[in-house]
């Protein structure tokens, strides 16, 4: 790379990093793997610069190397837990906090379904909710036809949806399975709470 080409990829970083981390942290929801992410995806875009910086959108171009490193990242992990993450775990985190605002709850609620969504369909989400994209940018940003992004928003938002509906069932059955005699099983639900936060 030029020195022409470094001061142009550090002015435009300059300009944006902030934006791009927030990015980040609503495609990964975790500050250090959403730095992870984006130091990865930075690191992509640096090396093809003198390519890139004639692209159309280079802001569109990095968001999307920053959902496939996410999703890289994801497939890595899903193979070394070997289990799936339970609803059970988030219900109890957003039930211990239900006595603070319903806004509070509700974003959490959001923020727990969106974890169960597939990379695809959260970056179609955060990218329309977000950002404020229509879905044809939506398309064009991650490179897919736009009746697959028309797809993903569709089944992200049902499940979301449904997940949001699901939460306080559980609530109820947890409490129903809860006698005041049974004080063994609090604990142990008290130690799992515990552990979880």
């Amino acid at each position: 790379m030029n020195s022409r080409d470094q001061v142009e990829f550090t002015l435009w970083l300059r300009e944006k990093q902030s934006a791009f981390l927030r990015a980040a942290r609503v495609i990964c929801f975790d500050t250090q793997n959403a730095e992870d992410v984006l130091q990865e995806a930075l690191a992509d875009v640096y090396k093809r610069w003198s390519k890139i910086r004639e692209h159309e959108n280079p802001d569109a171009y990095l968001m999307r190397v920053m959902v496939s490193k996410h999703a890289d990242m994801r497939r890595k992990w899903l193979r070394k837990q070997q289990e799936k993450e339970t609803s059970w775990d988030l219900a109890e985190n957003i039930r211990d906090i239900a006595d603070q605002t319903d806004d509070v709850t509700q974003r959490l609620l959001v923020q727990a379904a969106l974890k169960t969504l597939s990379a695809a369909q959260r970056a179609v989400l955060v990218l329309i909710y977000e950002h404020g994209m229509v879905l044809r940018e939506v398309a064009q940003v991650l490179e897919i036809p736009m009746g697959t992004a028309a797809s993903h928003l569709a089944r992200g938002k049902a499940a979301v949806a449904a997940y949001i509906e699901l939460v306080p069932e559980l609530e109820k059955s947890a409490k129903k399975e809860i006698s005041d005699s049974d004080k063994e099983t609090r604990v142990l639900l008290a130690e799992v709470v515990d552990n979880n936060e």
